[in-house]
């Protein structure tokens, strides 16, 4: 029972003269002193036994009912009482000693009576007015279930501790803390790796060693030791590691120990000169993890030098200027790392960033517009690529990926005109089917007063409704594209570019599209049309605006 649960009930309980009586306690011959000292301070007697052989690890969330007496039978709290059970951490002291100590030992479903002396409750001070100072209490508590604590920063339970041995000490290892473990892996009950191993945080990929791992390091004290559980998003995710010998999507289990760690500077404790040196280093580090194609390490790099410097701004002239050109590049690689990763949502939002410090730039515009064509979204793709041949009419890239961004879209109203037709060949066959059943007369619609009764195999009102909404989606679309057309050009003539030594007609959506789509890019270029799945966007060299990994 925590402080703010004891004062949450000075509210709605009685004083403890008026509070209602049970018969006071005493315990009896069976009661075993749950202290490591002996010393009688707390004692735990079985009234229900509970099932099965576990009891809850330290750090999981157990779920319990109480009733708080004094020892003159005085109930001064039950969770009973508000109809809700309560729950806590285990052995982490944000309840009293006793319960630390007592619910510990209990199993599922046991009901038990928690004898515990002032040292081990609220001590000498006690809790007024219901809890007198150096009172002993009576706790009868029943343990319903636990959870092993989750250490996600999104509580998905994708990383979940179960503490074997309590740590010492309060510190915790930070971020790029050197972190000396020993560590043992396992996979559907088999070992696939056992060693001990020093690295800094943030760089365990390095060494074979899971993000998982890694974020549950933070939370270790020195020389803990727990069991990490790790969903295959933590793990070594729909790629497995070929190493190691673990394959894709597997759940994982991992024994560690903490032995000794060395923390390293926060950022908060450097001034702006530090930061950024500091970012300056972090880019060169995933440069090199980029070169060798260790994108999810490179992507960290550069995700730290937007930490070090977001909100850094004490900087003046040419530092302030060399501050911008590093956010700018962190930016724009962490967009082409996310790129290599097939993840289009993070590389969108990241060139969303870059194009807020420099909206011209043509680096963020052609990666912006390939994760919008990996989120299958040829039309605003194809705005991101125009934008960049306004600037640069000779870009082959932009242009290329045009021709591309009009192929798609054509594919995409194909495959629309095909579902219309389809919604419109249905509503026809309904029309034919209720005509033929009512003798071959027309009737003004199947909603007509003697259509009713005639057992379809379609919902026609569901239809009709099928029906308005195509109308209203084509005329929606007919409208937006002569709004696009007069915003975009306003009647300007064709921009008119060189593709592989052939005029290419670049605002040109729906004309000789068959003989654009076709044509090839550039020998020197490396390129190839995506697929309709994301995994079918590849890279294209970007001309003028680069592929490289560092922003110039």
């Amino acid at each position: 029972m925590t402080a703010n649960e004891q004062n949450s009930m000075e509210v709605d309980q009685p004083e403890v003269q008026d509070s209602p009586k049970a018969e006071p306690y005493t315990p009896g011959p069976d009661a075993v002193d749950l202290t490591p000292q002996k010393d009688g301070g707390v004692l735990k007697e079985i009234k229900q036994a509970g099932t099965g052989d576990e009891t809850p690890p330290l750090g999981s969330t157990v779920y319990v009912h109480y009733t708080g007496t004094l020892t003159n039978g005085t109930k001064f709290d039950s969770s009973r009482d508000r109809g809700e059970k309560f729950k806590f951490t285990l052995g982490k002291g944000n309840v009293i000693k006793a319960w630390d100590l007592g619910v510990a030992t209990m199993k599922r479903g046991e009901l038990s009576v928690l004898y515990c002396k002032s040292s081990y409750a609220y001590g000498e001070n006690g809790s007024p007015p219901k809890i007198p100072p150096n009172a002993t209490l009576v706790f009868e508590v029943e343990l319903f279930d636990w959870k092993l604590e989750d250490l996600t920063k999104t509580n998905d339970g994708g990383i979940l501790r179960q503490t074997l041995k309590v740590g010492t000490g309060y510190s915790s290892p930070n971020e790029e803390a050197l972190v000396e473990i020993s560590l043992v892996g396992r996979h559907a009950g088999k070992v696939f790796d056992q060693r001990e191993v020093s690295f800094n945080l943030g760089e365990g990929l390095e060494h074979n060693i899971p993000e998982g791992v890694e974020q549950a390091l933070l939370k270790f004290k020195k020389q803990e030791r727990s069991l990490i559980k790790l969903t295959p998003a933590y793990g070594f995710g729909s790629t497995g590691n070929e190493q190691l010998g673990v394959p894709p999507n597997a759940d994982l289990e991992y024994e560690v120990e903490l032995k000794g760690f060395e923390k390293a500077k926060e950022s908060w404790s450097m001034d702006a000169d530090e930061k950024l040196e500091q970012a300056k280093l972090c880019k060169e580090k995933g440069t090199n993890h980029f070169k060798t194609g260790k994108y999810a390490l490179a992507n960290k790099q550069y995700s730290k030098i937007v930490n070090l410097l977001e909100f850094e701004k004490t900087l003046k002239e040419e530092k302030a200027t060399e501050r911008e050109q590093l956010m700018l590049a962190a930016y724009l690689n962490q967009a082409m790392c996310c790129l290599k990763l097939n993840d289009f949502t993070a590389t969108r939002d990241h060139c969303q960033k870059a194009l807020e410090l420099d909206p011209k730039n043509e680096k963020g515009l052609f990666r912006l517009g390939q994760s919008m064509l990996g989120l299958h979204e040829p039309e605003e793709a194809k705005k991101h690529f125009e934008a960049i041949l306004q600037f640069d009419s000779n870009n082959k890239a932009a242009a290329n990926q045009v021709v591309i961004c009009n192929a798609k879209i054509r594919e995409q109203r194909e495959k629309d005109k095909k579902l219309y037709s389809s919604i419109f060949n249905k509503m026809a066959e309904n029309d034919r089917q209720v005509s033929e059943r009512e003798g071959g007369k027309w009737l003004y619609g199947w909603w007509d007063e003697k259509a009713k009764g005639v057992q379809l195999d379609v919902d026609l009102s569901q239809v009709e409704r099928e029906k308005q909404e195509a109308v209203e989606m084509l005329k929606a679309q007919r409208k937006k594209d002569n709004a696009e057309f007069f915003k975009r050009y306003g009647g300007r003539k064709p921009n008119i570019v060189q593709v592989n030594g052939k005029p290419f007609n670049a605002n040109k959506d729906d004309e000789d599209e068959g003989e654009q789509a076709q044509t090839k890019p550039d020998a020197n270029m490396e390129s190839s049309e995506p697929s309709n799945n994301a995994q079918g966007v590849t890279e294209q060299g970007d001309g003028n605006a680069g592929t490289d990994a560092v922003g110039q």
